[in-house]
Protein backbone atom coordinates (compact mmCIF):
# COMPACT_ATOMS: atom_id res chain seq x y z
CA UNK A 1 0.00 0.00 0.00
CA UNK A 2 1.26 3.49 -0.87
CA UNK A 3 0.68 5.60 2.21
CA UNK A 4 3.35 8.29 1.89
CA UNK A 5 2.22 11.63 0.51
CA UNK A 6 4.43 14.39 -0.95
CA UNK A 7 7.76 14.72 0.81
CA UNK A 8 7.79 17.38 3.55
CA UNK A 9 8.63 20.83 2.25
CA UNK A 10 11.11 21.52 5.06
CA UNK A 11 13.15 18.45 4.04
CA UNK A 12 13.05 19.53 0.44
CA UNK A 13 14.23 23.05 1.30
CA UNK A 14 17.06 21.72 3.42
CA UNK A 15 18.09 19.21 0.82
CA UNK A 16 18.24 21.82 -1.93
CA UNK A 17 20.71 24.04 -0.13
CA UNK A 18 23.53 22.96 -2.45
CA UNK A 19 21.45 23.99 -5.44
CA UNK A 20 20.80 27.43 -4.05
CA UNK A 21 24.43 28.06 -3.25
CA UNK A 22 25.98 27.13 -6.57
CA UNK A 23 27.03 30.08 -8.73
CA UNK A 24 24.18 30.58 -11.21
CA UNK A 25 26.48 31.28 -14.13
CA UNK A 26 28.44 28.08 -13.83
CA UNK A 27 27.57 24.53 -14.83
CA UNK A 28 28.55 21.89 -12.25
CA UNK A 29 32.17 20.90 -12.69
CA UNK A 30 33.12 17.47 -13.87
CA UNK A 31 34.94 16.83 -10.58
CA UNK A 32 33.53 16.38 -7.12
CA UNK A 33 31.60 19.28 -5.67
CA UNK A 34 33.55 20.65 -2.74
CA UNK A 35 31.69 21.78 0.34
CA UNK A 36 34.25 24.57 0.68
CA UNK A 37 32.64 26.15 -2.39
CA UNK A 38 29.28 25.92 -0.73
CA UNK A 39 30.54 27.27 2.56
CA UNK A 40 31.78 30.42 0.89
CA UNK A 41 28.21 31.56 0.32
CA UNK A 42 26.61 30.28 3.53
CA UNK A 43 26.61 31.68 7.11
CA UNK A 44 28.83 28.94 8.61
CA UNK A 45 31.97 27.19 7.30
CA UNK A 46 30.19 23.79 7.09
CA UNK A 47 26.52 24.83 7.13
CA UNK A 48 25.54 23.05 3.93
CA UNK A 49 27.34 19.81 4.74
CA UNK A 50 26.15 19.58 8.33
CA UNK A 51 22.56 20.38 7.37
CA UNK A 52 22.25 17.81 4.61
CA UNK A 53 24.01 15.20 6.74
CA UNK A 54 21.53 15.84 9.55
CA UNK A 55 18.56 14.95 7.34
CA UNK A 56 17.64 11.22 7.61
CA UNK A 57 17.54 10.85 3.83
CA UNK A 58 19.82 10.16 0.88
CA UNK A 59 20.53 13.58 -0.63
CA UNK A 60 22.64 13.79 -3.76
CA UNK A 61 23.14 15.61 -7.05
CA UNK A 62 23.56 14.00 -10.46
CA UNK A 63 24.62 15.92 -13.55
CA UNK A 64 22.90 15.73 -16.92
CA UNK A 65 24.84 12.56 -17.73
CA UNK A 66 23.58 10.89 -14.54
CA UNK A 67 27.01 11.08 -12.84
CA UNK A 68 26.96 11.63 -9.07
CA UNK A 69 28.54 14.99 -8.14
CA UNK A 70 27.49 15.18 -4.50
CA UNK A 71 26.29 12.74 -1.80
CA UNK A 72 25.54 13.44 1.85
CA UNK A 73 26.84 11.41 4.78
CA UNK A 74 23.64 9.36 5.04
CA UNK A 75 24.88 7.34 2.06
CA UNK A 76 27.55 5.84 4.32
CA UNK A 77 24.91 4.39 6.64
CA UNK A 78 22.78 3.27 3.69
CA UNK A 79 25.32 1.86 1.25
CA UNK A 80 28.26 1.33 3.63
CA UNK A 81 30.40 3.54 1.40
CA UNK A 82 31.62 7.07 2.04
CA UNK A 83 30.21 9.99 0.01
CA UNK A 84 33.69 10.57 -1.44
CA UNK A 85 33.71 7.05 -2.80
CA UNK A 86 30.33 7.54 -4.48
CA UNK A 87 31.01 10.86 -6.18
CA UNK A 88 31.93 10.25 -9.82
CA UNK A 89 29.87 7.07 -10.09
CA UNK A 90 27.11 6.69 -12.66
CA UNK A 91 23.58 6.18 -11.36
CA UNK A 92 23.64 2.75 -12.99
CA UNK A 93 26.46 1.81 -10.61
CA UNK A 94 24.35 2.91 -7.66
CA UNK A 95 21.25 1.02 -8.62
CA UNK A 96 22.14 -1.77 -10.97
CA UNK A 97 21.01 -2.10 -14.57
CA UNK A 98 17.39 -3.15 -13.96
CA UNK A 99 16.60 -0.48 -11.37
CA UNK A 100 18.29 2.17 -13.53
CA UNK A 101 16.17 1.23 -16.56
CA UNK A 102 13.02 1.43 -14.44
CA UNK A 103 13.92 5.02 -13.53
CA UNK A 104 14.56 6.19 -17.10
CA UNK A 105 10.99 7.54 -17.58
CA UNK A 106 11.41 9.61 -14.41
CA UNK A 107 14.84 10.80 -15.57
CA UNK A 108 13.36 11.95 -18.87
CA UNK A 109 10.68 13.92 -17.05
CA UNK A 110 13.15 15.65 -14.73
CA UNK A 111 15.35 16.53 -17.73
CA UNK A 112 12.30 18.24 -19.21
CA UNK A 113 12.10 20.45 -16.10
CA UNK A 114 9.50 18.55 -14.10
CA UNK A 115 9.79 17.72 -10.41
CA UNK A 116 9.18 14.01 -10.11
CA UNK A 117 7.99 12.05 -7.05
CA UNK A 118 7.60 8.29 -7.01
CA UNK A 119 8.20 5.20 -4.89
CA UNK A 120 10.62 2.42 -5.75
CA UNK A 121 12.96 -0.13 -4.21
CA UNK A 122 16.50 1.07 -3.46
CA UNK A 123 19.51 -1.30 -2.97
CA UNK A 124 20.75 -1.54 0.61
CA UNK A 125 24.17 -2.38 2.09
CA UNK A 126 23.10 -5.86 3.27
CA UNK A 127 22.49 -6.89 -0.33
CA UNK A 128 18.71 -6.49 -0.02
CA UNK A 129 16.35 -3.74 -1.07
CA UNK A 130 14.29 -1.21 0.83
CA UNK A 131 11.24 0.74 -0.22
CA UNK A 132 12.02 4.41 -0.75
CA UNK A 133 10.02 7.58 -1.37
CA UNK A 134 12.03 9.40 -4.07
CA UNK A 135 11.99 12.91 -5.49
CA UNK A 136 13.97 14.33 -8.43
CA UNK A 137 14.32 18.12 -8.56
CA UNK A 138 15.81 19.63 -11.79
CA UNK A 139 18.44 22.35 -11.88
CA UNK A 140 18.77 24.70 -14.85
CA UNK A 141 21.44 27.24 -15.69
CA UNK A 142 22.11 29.57 -18.61
CA UNK A 143 23.07 26.60 -20.79
CA UNK A 144 19.90 24.70 -19.89
CA UNK A 145 19.49 21.50 -17.87
CA UNK A 146 22.49 21.00 -15.60
CA UNK A 147 21.36 18.03 -13.53
CA UNK A 148 19.03 17.16 -10.70
CA UNK A 149 18.92 16.79 -6.95
CA UNK A 150 17.67 13.53 -5.48
CA UNK A 151 16.01 12.91 -2.14
CA UNK A 152 15.36 9.36 -0.98
CA UNK A 153 13.47 8.57 2.24
CA UNK A 154 13.44 5.11 3.75
CA UNK A 155 9.85 3.86 3.88
CA UNK A 156 10.62 0.53 5.53
CA UNK A 157 10.17 1.94 9.02
CA UNK A 158 6.88 3.55 8.04
CA UNK A 159 5.79 0.29 6.44
CA UNK A 160 6.71 -1.64 9.59
CA UNK A 161 4.79 0.78 11.77
CA UNK A 162 1.80 0.59 9.46
CA UNK A 163 1.82 -3.19 9.34
CA UNK A 164 2.13 -3.33 13.13
CA UNK A 165 -1.00 -1.23 13.47
CA UNK A 166 -2.78 -2.81 10.51
CA UNK A 167 -2.23 -6.41 11.62
CA UNK A 168 -1.86 -6.05 15.39
CA UNK A 169 -4.91 -3.98 16.24
CA UNK A 170 -8.29 -5.05 17.57
CA UNK A 171 -9.92 -3.14 14.72
CA UNK A 172 -10.78 -4.88 11.46
CA UNK A 173 -9.29 -3.05 8.48
CA UNK A 174 -10.09 -3.11 4.78
CA UNK A 175 -7.69 -1.46 2.36
CA UNK A 176 -9.68 -0.42 -0.71
CA UNK A 177 -8.97 1.24 -4.07
CA UNK A 178 -11.28 4.10 -5.08
CA UNK A 179 -9.92 4.46 -8.64
CA UNK A 180 -12.93 2.91 -10.39
CA UNK A 181 -15.43 4.76 -8.25
CA UNK A 182 -13.64 8.05 -8.94
CA UNK A 183 -13.81 7.30 -12.67
CA UNK A 184 -17.60 6.85 -12.36
CA UNK A 185 -17.89 10.17 -10.53
CA UNK A 186 -15.72 11.91 -13.12
CA UNK A 187 -17.91 10.61 -15.94
CA UNK A 188 -21.04 11.93 -14.22
CA UNK A 189 -19.37 15.32 -13.84
CA UNK A 190 -18.43 15.38 -17.53
CA UNK A 191 -22.06 14.65 -18.39
CA UNK A 192 -23.06 17.77 -16.47
CA UNK A 193 -24.91 15.90 -13.72
CA UNK A 194 -25.14 17.07 -10.12
CA UNK A 195 -23.13 14.25 -8.54
CA UNK A 196 -24.03 15.03 -4.94
CA UNK A 197 -27.75 15.27 -5.66
CA UNK A 198 -27.71 12.09 -7.74
CA UNK A 199 -25.90 10.04 -5.10
CA UNK A 200 -28.17 11.37 -2.37
CA UNK A 201 -31.32 10.43 -4.30
CA UNK A 202 -30.31 7.12 -5.85
CA UNK A 203 -29.08 4.24 -3.67
CA UNK A 204 -28.31 2.20 -6.76
CA UNK A 205 -25.22 4.33 -7.41
CA UNK A 206 -23.54 3.33 -4.15
CA UNK A 207 -24.27 -0.32 -4.98
CA UNK A 208 -22.54 0.15 -8.36
CA UNK A 209 -19.64 1.95 -6.68
CA UNK A 210 -19.18 -0.84 -4.12
CA UNK A 211 -19.26 -3.40 -6.94
CA UNK A 212 -16.24 -1.78 -8.66
CA UNK A 213 -14.25 -1.00 -5.50
CA UNK A 214 -11.73 -3.82 -4.98
CA UNK A 215 -10.31 -4.84 -1.62
CA UNK A 216 -6.52 -4.58 -1.81
CA UNK A 217 -5.87 -6.03 1.62
CA UNK A 218 -7.52 -6.82 4.94
CA UNK A 219 -5.97 -7.57 8.30
CA UNK A 220 -6.30 -10.67 10.45
CA UNK A 221 -8.97 -9.12 12.65
CA UNK A 222 -11.15 -8.35 9.62
CA UNK A 223 -10.68 -11.92 8.40
CA UNK A 224 -11.93 -13.28 11.72
CA UNK A 225 -14.84 -10.85 11.84
CA UNK A 226 -15.96 -11.78 8.32
CA UNK A 227 -15.01 -15.48 8.61
CA UNK A 228 -12.91 -15.28 5.41
CA UNK A 229 -9.40 -16.17 4.31
CA UNK A 230 -7.17 -13.25 3.40
CA UNK A 231 -5.87 -14.73 0.15
CA UNK A 232 -9.31 -15.45 -1.27
CA UNK A 233 -10.68 -12.04 -0.25
CA UNK A 234 -8.08 -9.78 -1.87
CA UNK A 235 -9.40 -8.49 -5.17
CA UNK A 236 -13.05 -9.12 -4.32
CA UNK A 237 -15.41 -6.11 -4.53
CA UNK A 238 -16.25 -4.38 -1.27
CA UNK A 239 -19.93 -4.79 -2.11
CA UNK A 240 -19.71 -8.53 -1.39
CA UNK A 241 -19.89 -7.68 2.32
CA UNK A 242 -22.58 -4.97 2.13
CA UNK A 243 -26.23 -6.16 2.40
CA UNK A 244 -28.77 -4.26 0.30
CA UNK A 245 -30.89 -3.41 3.33
CA UNK A 246 -27.97 -1.50 4.88
CA UNK A 247 -26.77 0.42 1.80
CA UNK A 248 -27.93 3.70 3.33
CA UNK A 249 -24.98 3.70 5.75
CA UNK A 250 -22.51 3.33 2.86
CA UNK A 251 -24.37 6.02 0.93
CA UNK A 252 -23.98 8.44 3.84
CA UNK A 253 -20.29 7.55 3.93
CA UNK A 254 -19.95 8.34 0.21
CA UNK A 255 -21.83 11.63 0.62
CA UNK A 256 -19.45 12.67 3.40
CA UNK A 257 -16.52 11.91 1.06
CA UNK A 258 -18.09 13.98 -1.74
CA UNK A 259 -18.72 16.90 0.63
CA UNK A 260 -15.02 17.01 1.49
CA UNK A 261 -15.33 15.88 5.09
CA UNK A 262 -12.21 14.52 6.78
CA UNK A 263 -13.84 11.30 8.01
CA UNK A 264 -17.13 9.56 8.64
CA UNK A 265 -18.32 7.09 11.25
CA UNK A 266 -21.57 5.19 11.49
CA UNK A 267 -23.09 1.94 12.69
CA UNK A 268 -24.15 -0.62 10.13
CA UNK A 269 -24.27 -4.32 9.38
CA UNK A 270 -21.86 -6.38 7.24
CA UNK A 271 -22.41 -9.80 5.72
CA UNK A 272 -20.09 -12.61 6.79
CA UNK A 273 -18.90 -15.42 4.51
CA UNK A 274 -21.55 -17.84 5.81
CA UNK A 275 -24.37 -15.39 5.09
CA UNK A 276 -24.86 -14.30 8.70
CA UNK A 277 -24.61 -10.62 9.61
CA UNK A 278 -22.48 -8.70 12.07
CA UNK A 279 -23.17 -5.32 13.69
CA UNK A 280 -20.14 -3.06 13.26
CA UNK A 281 -19.01 0.50 13.85
CA UNK A 282 -17.71 1.64 10.46
CA UNK A 283 -15.02 4.32 10.35
CA UNK A 284 -13.37 5.83 7.29
CA UNK A 285 -10.70 8.57 7.07
CA UNK A 286 -10.72 10.22 3.66
CA UNK A 287 -7.62 11.30 1.68
CA UNK A 288 -6.40 14.86 2.19
CA UNK A 289 -5.89 15.15 -1.57
CA UNK A 290 -8.63 13.00 -3.18
CA UNK A 291 -7.43 13.85 -6.69
CA UNK A 292 -4.08 12.17 -5.99
CA UNK A 293 -4.82 9.52 -3.36
CA UNK A 294 -7.16 6.66 -4.15
CA UNK A 295 -6.16 4.13 -1.48
CA UNK A 296 -8.35 4.29 1.62
CA UNK A 297 -8.40 2.24 4.80
CA UNK A 298 -11.83 1.42 6.26
CA UNK A 299 -12.02 0.34 9.89
CA UNK A 300 -14.59 -1.96 11.51
CA UNK A 301 -15.23 -2.49 15.22
CA UNK A 302 -17.41 -5.42 16.26
CA UNK A 303 -20.32 -3.98 18.27
CA UNK A 304 -22.57 -7.03 18.09
CA UNK A 305 -22.39 -7.67 21.85
CA UNK A 306 -23.27 -4.05 22.63
CA UNK A 307 -26.16 -4.07 20.16
CA UNK A 308 -27.43 -7.35 21.65
CA UNK A 309 -27.31 -5.82 25.15
CA UNK A 310 -29.18 -2.75 23.92
CA UNK A 311 -31.86 -4.97 22.42
CA UNK A 312 -32.15 -6.91 25.67
CA UNK A 313 -32.39 -3.62 27.58
CA UNK A 314 -35.09 -2.34 25.24
CA UNK A 315 -37.02 -5.59 25.75
CA UNK A 316 -36.60 -5.30 29.52
CA UNK A 317 -37.87 -1.72 29.42
CA UNK A 318 -40.88 -2.81 27.34
CA UNK A 319 -41.58 -5.62 29.83
CA UNK A 320 -41.26 -3.14 32.70
CA UNK A 321 -43.63 -0.68 31.06
CA UNK A 322 -46.09 -3.51 30.46
CA UNK A 323 -45.86 -4.61 34.09
CA UNK A 324 -46.45 -1.04 35.22
CA UNK A 325 -49.54 -0.78 33.01
CA UNK A 326 -50.93 -4.01 34.45
CA UNK A 327 -50.18 -2.79 37.99
CA UNK A 328 -51.96 0.47 37.22
CA UNK A 329 -54.95 -1.46 35.91
CA UNK A 330 -55.09 -3.41 39.15
CA UNK A 331 -55.41 -0.18 41.09
CA UNK A 332 -58.12 0.98 38.66
CA UNK A 333 -60.31 -2.15 38.75
CA UNK A 334 -62.98 -0.48 40.86
CA UNK A 335 -63.18 2.44 38.45
CA UNK A 336 -63.25 0.13 35.43
CA UNK A 337 -66.01 -2.02 36.95
CA UNK A 338 -68.02 1.11 37.64
CA UNK A 339 -67.49 2.42 34.13
CA UNK A 340 -68.67 -0.84 32.59
CA UNK A 341 -71.58 -1.33 35.03
CA UNK A 342 -73.06 2.06 34.16
CA UNK A 343 -73.74 1.31 30.47
CA UNK A 344 -74.75 -2.30 31.32
CA UNK A 345 -77.32 -1.04 33.83
CA UNK A 346 -78.58 1.40 31.22
CA UNK A 347 -78.87 -1.45 28.71
CA UNK A 348 -80.99 -3.49 31.12
CA UNK A 349 -83.19 -0.52 32.01
CA UNK A 350 -83.79 0.44 28.38
CA UNK A 351 -84.41 -3.20 27.45
CA UNK A 352 -87.14 -3.47 30.09
CA UNK A 353 -88.59 -0.17 28.90
CA UNK A 354 -88.69 -1.38 25.30
CA UNK A 355 -90.53 -4.56 26.37
CA UNK A 356 -93.11 -2.53 28.28
CA UNK A 357 -93.78 -0.30 25.29
CA UNK A 358 -94.18 -3.33 23.06
CA UNK A 359 -96.39 -5.25 25.56
CA UNK A 360 -99.06 -2.55 25.67
CA UNK A 361 -102.33 -3.28 23.89
CA UNK A 362 -101.36 -0.55 21.46
CA UNK A 363 -97.68 -0.90 20.77
CA UNK A 364 -95.64 2.26 21.34
CA UNK A 365 -93.29 1.63 18.45
CA UNK A 366 -91.48 4.98 18.54
CA UNK A 367 -90.83 4.75 22.29
CA UNK A 368 -89.54 1.19 21.88
CA UNK A 369 -87.35 2.30 18.99
CA UNK A 370 -85.85 5.08 21.13
CA UNK A 371 -85.17 2.63 23.96
CA UNK A 372 -83.48 0.20 21.58
CA UNK A 373 -81.31 3.04 20.19
CA UNK A 374 -80.26 3.89 23.73
CA UNK A 375 -79.41 0.21 24.29
CA UNK A 376 -77.16 0.26 21.25
CA UNK A 377 -75.48 3.50 22.36
CA UNK A 378 -74.79 2.22 25.87
CA UNK A 379 -73.51 -1.11 24.55
CA UNK A 380 -71.11 0.76 22.26
CA UNK A 381 -69.89 2.84 25.21
CA UNK A 382 -69.24 -0.31 27.26
CA UNK A 383 -67.38 -1.85 24.35
CA UNK A 384 -65.16 1.25 24.04
CA UNK A 385 -64.37 1.16 27.75
CA UNK A 386 -63.32 -2.49 27.50
CA UNK A 387 -61.29 -1.87 24.32
CA UNK A 388 -59.53 1.12 25.89
CA UNK A 389 -58.69 -0.90 28.97
CA UNK A 390 -57.51 -3.87 26.91
CA UNK A 391 -55.21 -1.62 24.88
CA UNK A 392 -53.45 -0.62 28.06
CA UNK A 393 -53.10 -4.22 29.22
CA UNK A 394 -51.95 -5.76 25.96
CA UNK A 395 -48.20 -6.12 25.59
CA UNK A 396 -46.99 -5.01 22.18
CA UNK A 397 -44.58 -2.84 20.26
CA UNK A 398 -44.82 0.92 20.32
CA UNK A 399 -47.21 2.27 17.69
CA UNK A 400 -47.08 5.98 16.92
CA UNK A 401 -50.02 7.75 15.33
CA UNK A 402 -51.35 11.29 14.98
CA UNK A 403 -53.89 12.16 17.66
CA UNK A 404 -55.41 15.02 19.61
CA UNK A 405 -53.67 15.38 22.99
CA UNK A 406 -56.63 17.08 24.65
CA UNK A 407 -58.91 14.18 23.72
CA UNK A 408 -56.38 11.70 25.12
CA UNK A 409 -56.26 13.65 28.39
CA UNK A 410 -60.05 13.66 28.66
CA UNK A 411 -60.11 9.88 28.20
CA UNK A 412 -57.47 9.43 30.93
CA UNK A 413 -59.59 11.55 33.28
CA UNK A 414 -62.66 9.42 32.51
CA UNK A 415 -60.71 6.21 33.19
CA UNK A 416 -59.53 7.48 36.58
CA UNK A 417 -62.70 9.40 37.55
CA UNK A 418 -64.07 6.70 39.86
CA UNK A 419 -60.76 6.23 41.72
CA UNK A 420 -60.04 9.94 42.11
CA UNK A 421 -63.59 10.49 43.35
CA UNK A 422 -63.15 7.69 45.91
CA UNK A 423 -60.03 9.50 47.15
CA UNK A 424 -61.99 12.74 47.47
CA UNK A 425 -60.19 14.56 44.66
CA UNK A 426 -61.71 16.84 42.07
CA UNK A 427 -60.22 17.44 38.62
CA UNK A 428 -60.28 20.62 36.55
CA UNK A 429 -59.18 20.75 32.90
CA UNK A 430 -57.68 23.73 31.08
CA UNK A 431 -56.90 22.49 27.57
CA UNK A 432 -55.53 25.06 25.12
CA UNK A 433 -57.63 25.11 21.96
CA UNK A 434 -56.22 24.80 18.46
CA UNK A 435 -53.14 22.70 19.20
CA UNK A 436 -51.58 20.67 16.33
CA UNK A 437 -51.83 16.90 16.41
CA UNK A 438 -49.06 15.00 18.17
CA UNK A 439 -47.27 12.07 16.52
CA UNK A 440 -46.64 9.65 19.40
CA UNK A 441 -47.75 6.41 21.07
CA UNK A 442 -51.23 7.27 22.33
CA UNK A 443 -51.49 4.33 24.76
CA UNK A 444 -48.13 5.07 26.37
CA UNK A 445 -48.93 8.77 26.80
CA UNK A 446 -52.32 7.86 28.24
CA UNK A 447 -50.45 5.65 30.73
CA UNK A 448 -48.40 8.72 31.70
CA UNK A 449 -51.54 10.75 32.37
CA UNK A 450 -53.19 7.95 34.38
CA UNK A 451 -50.06 7.53 36.54
CA UNK A 452 -49.75 11.27 37.20
CA UNK A 453 -53.48 11.67 37.99
CA UNK A 454 -53.59 8.67 40.34
CA UNK A 455 -50.33 9.72 42.04
CA UNK A 456 -51.74 13.21 42.57
CA UNK A 457 -54.98 11.87 44.07
CA UNK A 458 -53.10 9.48 46.38
CA UNK A 459 -50.68 12.24 47.48
CA UNK A 460 -53.60 14.34 48.80
CA UNK A 461 -55.31 11.64 50.88
CA UNK A 462 -54.39 13.38 54.17
CA UNK A 463 -55.55 16.81 52.99
CA UNK A 464 -58.92 18.17 54.26
CA UNK A 465 -61.98 17.33 52.18
CA UNK A 466 -62.68 20.01 49.62
CA UNK A 467 -58.97 20.90 49.40
CA UNK A 468 -57.96 17.93 47.25
CA UNK A 469 -57.77 19.45 43.80
CA UNK A 470 -56.02 18.28 40.64
CA UNK A 471 -55.49 20.83 37.86
CA UNK A 472 -54.58 19.60 34.38
CA UNK A 473 -53.53 22.00 31.63
CA UNK A 474 -52.17 21.68 28.13
CA UNK A 475 -50.67 24.36 25.90
CA UNK A 476 -48.20 24.87 23.07
CA UNK A 477 -44.58 25.59 23.93
CA UNK A 478 -41.36 25.96 21.99
CA UNK A 479 -41.12 23.17 19.35
CA UNK A 480 -43.81 21.10 21.05
CA UNK A 481 -46.48 21.03 23.73
CA UNK A 482 -46.64 21.07 27.52
CA UNK A 483 -48.91 19.03 29.77
CA UNK A 484 -49.13 20.06 33.43
CA UNK A 485 -50.60 18.08 36.31
CA UNK A 486 -50.72 19.95 39.62
CA UNK A 487 -52.05 18.87 43.01
CA UNK A 488 -52.63 20.50 46.41
CA UNK A 489 -50.87 17.79 48.40
CA UNK A 490 -47.97 18.14 50.85
CA UNK A 491 -45.38 18.60 48.07
CA UNK A 492 -42.17 16.69 47.40
CA UNK A 493 -39.84 18.63 49.68
CA UNK A 494 -36.21 17.69 49.22
CA UNK A 495 -37.03 14.51 47.27
CA UNK A 496 -37.31 16.17 43.83
CA UNK A 497 -33.91 14.83 42.69
CA UNK A 498 -34.95 11.22 43.47
CA UNK A 499 -38.61 11.16 42.58
CA UNK A 500 -38.02 9.59 39.13
CA UNK A 501 -35.50 6.99 40.36
CA UNK A 502 -36.52 3.36 39.96
CA UNK A 503 -37.76 1.76 43.21
CA UNK A 504 -37.90 5.10 45.07
CA UNK A 505 -41.30 5.63 46.70
CA UNK A 506 -42.89 7.50 49.60
CA UNK A 507 -45.85 5.11 49.78
CA UNK A 508 -45.71 2.29 52.35
CA UNK A 509 -46.97 -0.24 49.80
CA UNK A 510 -45.55 1.40 46.66
CA UNK A 511 -43.16 -0.27 44.20
CA UNK A 512 -41.46 2.96 43.11
CA UNK A 513 -41.84 2.11 39.43
CA UNK A 514 -44.65 4.40 38.26
CA UNK A 515 -42.74 7.67 37.85
CA UNK A 516 -39.62 5.84 36.65
CA UNK A 517 -41.66 4.29 33.83
CA UNK A 518 -43.26 7.67 33.11
CA UNK A 519 -39.85 9.27 32.73
CA UNK A 520 -38.67 6.47 30.43
CA UNK A 521 -41.72 6.84 28.16
CA UNK A 522 -41.35 10.63 27.96
CA UNK A 523 -37.65 10.44 27.10
CA UNK A 524 -38.30 7.70 24.52
CA UNK A 525 -40.52 10.28 22.78
CA UNK A 526 -37.70 12.84 22.83
CA UNK A 527 -39.35 14.81 25.63
CA UNK A 528 -38.62 15.73 29.22
CA UNK A 529 -40.45 15.69 32.58
CA UNK A 530 -39.81 17.68 35.73
CA UNK A 531 -41.36 17.91 39.17
CA UNK A 532 -41.40 21.21 41.05
CA UNK A 533 -43.18 22.76 44.05
CA UNK A 534 -46.54 24.28 43.15
CA UNK A 535 -47.15 27.87 44.09
CA UNK A 536 -49.52 27.79 47.07
CA UNK A 537 -48.50 24.25 48.05
CA UNK A 538 -48.46 20.88 46.37
CA UNK A 539 -46.54 19.50 43.41
CA UNK A 540 -46.45 20.43 39.73
CA UNK A 541 -45.44 17.88 37.07
CA UNK A 542 -44.56 19.29 33.65
CA UNK A 543 -44.31 16.98 30.62
CA UNK A 544 -42.77 18.55 27.50
CA UNK A 545 -43.19 16.63 24.23
CA UNK A 546 -41.83 17.62 20.80
CA UNK A 547 -43.98 17.57 17.68
CA UNK A 548 -42.81 15.18 15.00
CA UNK A 549 -44.26 17.70 12.54
CA UNK A 550 -46.85 20.46 12.57
CA UNK A 551 -50.13 19.16 11.23
CA UNK A 552 -53.69 20.39 10.74
CA UNK A 553 -55.26 21.82 13.87
CA UNK A 554 -58.12 19.74 15.22
CA UNK A 555 -59.21 21.06 18.61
Amino acid sequence: MKTTGPLPSDFFSTACITSRNWPSQAKPSTGPIRMDDVAATTPGPDYGQSTTDAVPALISFFDADHICRYANDHHLRWYGRSPEGLVGMHMRDFLGEDAYLERLPHLERVAAGEQVSFEASVPYRDGGWRDGAIRYVPRFGPAGFEGFHTLVFDRSRDQHRFRSVFDGTAVGFWEIDLSNMRAMLAQMTEEGRDVLAHVEADLSFVRQALAVTPVLDLNEKACRMLAVERGSSIGRPLGDWCPDEHLDAWNRNLLAYLRGEESYETETVVRRQDGSTLDVLLSCAFPNTPSQQVIVVVGMVDISERVARERELAKAQADLAHAARVATLGELMASIAHEVNQPLSAVVANGNAALRWLNRPEHEIEEARSAINRIMSEATRASEIIARTRQMAVKGTSSRTDFCVNQMIEEAVEITRRQTAALGATISLSPAPGMPLLHADRIQLQQIMINLIVNAAQAMHEQPEGARRIAIASYACEAGLMIEVADTGPGIGDKAHRIFDAFFTTKPDGMGMGLSVVKGIVEAHGGSIRAAPRIGGGTLFQVKLPYAATRITRR
